[in-house]
């Protein structure tokens, strides 16, 4: 009836504690989760390789800088791959759903082997009810519970725990079915996460502390646990290749380069850390990188106070290990279990500064350490005060954890919550801010059509947090990676001259990296500068480990875009040859019909799309209208955009197409046709307000056509806004409208910004005169003595 009553209140303890995370339930993929579902290549898809997840490293998978050593976890990643299968795809919400039960499930194993414990040396249940309740509500395991990618934290417990609470139950003496079991879950666990190794440790130390047993038979008790321990470690072996150096760097550790002394002094104050977060769960963050932490000395007092605190620990615990006291237990499970994450050698560096993550299974020793610690003192009370007086004390901390928790989870709903919640607890780190800048980068290009007026401001914050992130890290060790982002932001900007001259440095700085030679080709043929993008795309295939795909897809197009049809069916051919993608595959149906070659077309076409060839003819069309636009053969591609008007709205429209009624409209008005011409830029202003070109005719027409001189000053200063490559003829255009407009004084300042750009007799003249209408005769003086051939050109 005991049990059943303590069985009750542990399963109610374990709801309790996983229902402080129910709001995740609908939550988006954050942080690494991508490593483990939409971004590795045999997880999504499904089960269809799952055997492939056993014969490599874990890390062999995904898509960035993939490696054969490190992890081998090929049970959690089998999980992810079972979701996919069963979902029909990655669902994020599925994923915080399975981590909300399997933290409940965790609670439960743990609650059991608590109470079971506490039963063997004849303490209260209620001491482990306590116990359990605290762990349950800890805001350190925040990160692990909210982080789909941490379901490997939460399988590896479940399956070591329930082998610990197997192992537990069966007596000091367990049969052998007893022990096989028990090796059964343990390498389960091993195979999920390799941090359940230490806890053969807790094994031993359950045998000395509460079996009662010598220290050489607590030893090997260990056996059942030992032999999935050799097991797993010899799988290692064999599956994963010498761990490689790409990590070892400050970028990931501040401890790689120190000295002994600094190494000793720096692990003293990362560990004291890890303790002030067990007391006092403020603030945390996802991220601790340098430099929130930096290289620390013994100069330093706090590691001095640290020092002393572990000492103490350990004098605590040798003094009660002869008489078993279970203060010393608490201890040697704390330091045992943290000991994987205590970076104690220099081989041993695990490549983080801190990570709470690391205290999901230490922490339950600190919550044994404190109830306990309450129980003994609560001896000067009366036996029946004693639950009492634990329950009185822990309440307010079990209130404020359990607030904490509920807070602390909610910046996990996606990445830009996650990364902006970093540089708020994080604010010294160059990670949190670099990721943060790259998640503003993303949000901008988002919204970037709909509305260009918030995809500006994100970039600008972008640029702000990235550059912040260089700032930190100041050469110190190169993280050129977000170089493309910062570039990206830029061009979000408008600013496509500061971004070409990052992306040329990225591809000194990051050969290996395709990103930065495919923008730059990208970037160069938005520009109309052709032979630069080709030169650009065909650096990037000579480079180290080029992304063959990506350069001969660009190849590819800007031979589609020049209308060069062979070399473009030659390099999409190419491309397939590293993936099978069905855009290309489209996209050479498309040139094989161009080239009269209907039957080779049709066998590019996906199988499974039904393709109308009127809309094939169509793009066919469109594209030899594109082309003679972009060759400014106006009156034939006038002609051209004019036969598919009648099937424009039929095959896409502008959702599709969106740069047809402003190429069509800037046709129109080079031909003459001004009337029409502003209906077609007027579509075109309404879809994309922040194109160049299209405000510039528009203030164009307004000023000469409709003599609406005010509207022509606001469409060019939106076109010098948006970016127009030619700043000094939309500064004159915007400073003659201000003049007809009889705003003199705006006009001074429109013909001054053309003059910075380029110091013509056109723009001193109209100062000249501006200033002497204004009566500014000083200034009139020095624009008219600015009037000589050598000052200025025509």
């Amino acid at each position: 009836m005991r049990n059943i009553k303590a069985n009750f209140w542990v399963v109610l303890i374990a709801i309790f504690g996983s229902m402080l995370y129910v709001h995740t339930h609908d939550f988006g993929y954050s942080g690494d989760d991508g490593i483990y579902s939409h971004f590795n290549r045999v997880t999504k898809e499904g089960l269809d390789n799952w055997q492939e997840l056993f014969e490599y490293g874990s890390m062999n998978f995904i898509q960035i800088n993939p490696v054969n050593s490190s992890i081998y976890r090929p049970l959690t990643l089998l999980t992810f791959g079972l979701e996919n299968e069963l979902a029909g795809g990655f669902s994020a919400p599925i994923g915080h759903r399975v981590n909300i039960v399997l933290y409940a499930l965790v609670l439960m194993v743990i609650g059991w082997l608590l109470v079971r414990l506490v039963q063997i040396r004849n303490l209260p249940i209620w001491l482990a009810l306590m116990i359990l309740l605290l762990y349950a509500v800890h805001p350190i395991h925040s990160e692990v519970v909210a982080s789909v990618k941490s379901r490997d934290t939460l399988l590896c417990s479940l399956f070591a725990f329930s082998a610990i609470l197997i192992w537990v139950n069966s007596g000091p003496k367990p049969k052998v079915f007893q022990q096989i079991i028990v090796a059964v879950f343990f390498f389960l666990s091993l195979i999920s996460k390799e941090e359940s190794i230490p806890l053969m440790a807790l094994v031993a130390a359950i045998s000395y502390f509460f079996f009662q047993k010598s220290l050489k038979d607590s030893i090997f008790s260990v056996a059942p646990f030992l032999i999935p321990v050799v097991t797993y470690m010899g799988i290692r072996a064999v599956v994963l290749d010498e761990a490689i150096t790409i990590y070892n760097s400050m970028i990931n550790s501040i401890l790689y380069g120190t000295t002994p002394g600094e190494l000793l002094a720096t692990n003293f104050y990362i560990y004291i850390q890890y303790i002030k977060l067990l007391f006092f769960p403020h603030p945390l963050s996802w991220d601790y990188s340098f430099s929130q932490f930096t290289v620390q000395s013994f100069a330093n007092p706090l590691v001095w106070f640290s020092v002393l605190f572990f000492g103490g620990l350990l004098f605590v615990a040798y003094k009660g290990f002869k008489t078993r006291n279970l203060f010393s237990f608490g201890i040697i499970f704390y330091i045992a279990t943290f000991s994987i994450f205590a970076n104690l050698s220099r081989a041993l560096i695990i490549g983080s500064n801190l990570g709470e993550r690391f205290q999901f299974i230490p922490s339950l020793a600190f919550c044994f350490l404190i109830c306990y610690g309450l129980f003994k003192l609560s001896d000067r009370f009366s036996t029946f005060k004693k639950p009492l007086f634990i329950g009185v004390v822990l309440l307010p901390i079990v209130l404020a954890f359990s607030w904490k928790t509920v807070d602390r989870a909610k910046v996990w709903e996606s990445n830009l919550t996650l990364s902006a919640s970093g540089v708020k607890t994080s604010p010294k780190s160059w990670r949190t801010h670099m990721f943060y800048g790259d998640e503003l980068r993303q949000r901008g290009s988002n919204v970037l059509r709909s509305y260009p007026d918030s995809a500006k401001m994100y970039f600008a914050e972008a640029v702000k947090e990235l550059d912040k992130g260089y700032e930190i890290i100041a050469g110190k060790v190169g993280v050129s990676q977000f170089l493309g982002s910062l570039a990206e932001s830029y061009l979000g900007l408008g600013d496509s001259t500061k971004a070409i001259s990052i992306l040329e440095r990225s591809t000194i700085e990051n050969p290996n990296s395709s990103f930065a030679f495919i923008k730059l080709g990208y970037v160069e043929l938005a520009r109309k500068n052709v032979p630069r993008a080709e030169e650009w795309f065909i650096k990037g295939l000579k480079a180290p480990n080029p992304d063959y795909f990506g350069l001969y897809k660009a190849l590819g197009t800007l031979y589609d875009r020049e209308n060069e049809n062979l070399r473009a069916i030659a390099a999409f051919k190419k491309a397939l040859e590293y993936s099978d993608d069905r855009e290309v595959k489209r996209a050479l149906g498309f040139l094989y019909f161009q080239e009269g070659d209907e039957k080779t077309a049709k066998t590019y076409f996906p199988e499974d799309e039904d393709i109308d060839m009127d809309e094939v003819r169509f793009i066919k069309d469109l594209k030899l209208a594109n082309l003679a636009f972009k060759k400014e053969n106006y009156q034939e591609s006038v002609v051209l955009y004019a036969s598919i008007l009648d099937r424009f709205e039929e095959y896409g429209g502008s959702e599709k197409y969106p740069k047809f009624y402003g190429a069509y409209g800037e046709s129109l008005i080079e031909t003459g046709d001004t009337i029409q011409s502003k209906n077609y830029l007027l579509k075109a202003y309404d879809l994309n307000p922040i194109e160049p070109v299209i405000c510039m005719n528009l203030g164009v027409i307004s000023f000469f056509h409709d003599k609406d001189y005010n509207e022509a000053a606001r469409y060019f200063k939106e076109s010098i806004d948006a970016g127009i490559g030619d700043l000094y003829s939309a500064w004159v255009n915007l400073g003659s409208s201000q003049i007809v407009a009889g705003k003199e004084a705006d006009a001074v300042e429109s013909f001054e910004k053309a003059l910075e750009i380029k110091p013509t007799v056109l723009a001193v003249k109209n100062l000249y005169l501006l200033n002497k209408n204004l009566g500014n005769q000083e200034q009139a003086k020095y624009y008219l003595s600015l009037l000589q051939p050598s000052t200025v050109t025509q």
